[in-house]
């Protein structure tokens, strides 16, 4: 199965990486960019220079003439310094007669030789910039002049550093700003996906929309329909299971004592044996009925209070209600609650839960061991019987509505179908083994009873 990728780091990296290739493309643009017109720049100033020491070099030769002077004064028109810049930074002139002999060259020249080949116009050799003007007729110099390339390329790498700096803090506070929205706008994905994740068969009320982005409400709108037929539905449903089981209990009930009373004057055996096979189809049927409106009451939500309460007496009622049961002495043993347990499971809840785990421990009980009755740990029941040991498959089978171990005539497959809805609704936790605990017999079943954390009414005893 392949991993789930998060919103958040989908809509992240889908910013981020464009981002950071804009910012890469922007930096080699503006190199190049400036690169070019810089190096034109420069090489105009260069242009500009040797033009200019030409003609002054030209004109010196016409006034002073051809003589020894005139190269001495060249020597001194190019022996000046180039102002205060390092002596690696400084432009470098040469001055060539037409044989190709250095007549003067500038101070920072002294010692070195022109850059080879003399080709006119603008080159790069011995990391200098050389712009050899020609002789512009016959007998006349040519000029030489060579800039260090060290100062452009710092130039151009200061500019390059500094855009690159500019682009990082533009890219890290776009980065901050694109993962502050993206997260907020996750987090709003998040909560109404989690409001949507509370919608069950006991809440379908309408999704919260605060959460809601403009381009998914009608999707909202559709499922807010969906819920609302499905609700109506449902609620169809339970109303006809609760009140076909309320108008079912009179009519049964007046026959169950017209048959009761029947069986009290009848003297002939065989007449007897069929009222009372009558009279036991009958009070089956009043089971049936008051197992329909449990299961009805647990569909409706029945599951927690407002207020919490301790719930150790409701469990010491449905255990003293036990006990007044028509059982077989020594059949069942019984540990009381001790101490207080505030929780806010509905007690009408929880007295439909006792009631469906205690009858169905009595019902399949089949061995002569008792059933024990188990409430003395604060905030659990254990319910365990004598029987023989079921499976696993029969464990998860007989939690199924109307699934049971054995085709019992007073038994529907309804009680802890039952117990498991309202445990959900409830938060409590139902668990069933065989065998039970220390045996290689039994069933057992265990119910967690959750404690309020807060506001509790009572401490623990």
């Amino acid at each position: 199965m392949r991993p789930r990728k998060s919103l958040l780091q989908s809509l992240f990296s889908s910013l981020l990486v464009p981002g950071i290739v804009v910012m890469a493309l922007g930096v080699f643009i503006v190199y190049h960019v400036l690169k070019d017109e810089y190096d034109e720049l420069l090489d105009s100033s260069l242009s500009s220079k040797a033009h200019l020491l030409i003609e002054i070099i030209e004109e010196t030769r016409a006034r002073i003439g051809g003589n020894d002077a005139t190269e001495r004064a060249l020597s001194r028109l190019l022996a000046f310094e180039n102002d205060a810049r390092d002596p690696a930074e400084r432009t470098l002139f040469w001055y060539l007669d037409s044989t190709g002999a250095v007549v003067a060259r500038s101070a920072s020249a002294q010692g070195l030789s022109p850059p080879a080949p003399l080709v006119p116009g603008f080159s790069t050799a011995q990391h200098h910039r050389v712009f050899v003007l020609a002789p512009r007729r016959d007998g006349a110099g040519t000029v030489i002049v060579a800039e260090p390339m060290i100062e452009r390329n710092e130039a151009i790498t200061d500019v390059v550093i500094g855009v690159v700096v500019g682009f990082g803090l533009l890219g890290l506070l776009f980065a901050i700003a694109s993962f502050w929205a993206v997260r907020r706008s996750v987090a709003m994905i998040a909560k109404l996906s989690d409001n949507i994740a509370q919608k069950n068969e006991y809440n379908l009320s309408p999704i919260d929309r605060n959460n809601a982005f403009v381009e998914i409400t009608p999707a909202i709108d559709t499922l807010d329909t969906l819920m609302s037929r499905l609700d109506v539905v449902l609620a169809a449903e339970r109303a006809f299971a609760t009140n076909a089981a309320h108008e079912l209990r009179t009519p049964v009930a007046i026959c169950l004592a017209h048959v009761q009373r029947l069986r009290t004057q009848l003297a002939d055996p065989a007449q007897t044996a069929n009222v009372a096979e009558i009279e036991a189809g009958l009070k089956r049927l009043v089971r049936l009925i008051e197992r329909l409106l449990q299961m009805s009451r647990a569909q409706s939500g029945l599951g927690l209070t407002a207020v919490g309460a301790d719930i150790n007496p409701v469990i010491a009622l449905m255990m003293n209600e036990l006990q007044r049961r028509d059982v077989v002495p020594d059949a069942l043993v019984l540990k009381p609650p001790t101490g207080t347990w505030p929780s806010r499971i509905d007690p009408d809840a929880l007295g439909i839960i006792l009631s469906n785990v205690f009858d169905n421990a009595l019902k399949y009980a089949a061995g002569p061991g008792p059933t024990v009755v188990d409430a003395s740990q604060h905030g659990k029941v254990v319910v365990s019987n004598d029987c023989d040991p079921l499976t696993p498959s029969d464990l998860n089978a007989i939690k199924t509505r109307f699934v049971r171990k054995t085709t019992l005539s007073d038994g529907y497959g309804l009680g802890l179908s039952i117990v498991q809805d309202l445990c959900t609704q409830s938060g409590c936790t139902f668990e069933i083994f065989s065998p039970r605990a220390g045996s290689s017999r039994g069933f057992a079943a265990v119910l967690t009873l959750p404690r309020q954390q807060t506001g509790a009414p009572g401490a623990q005893g």
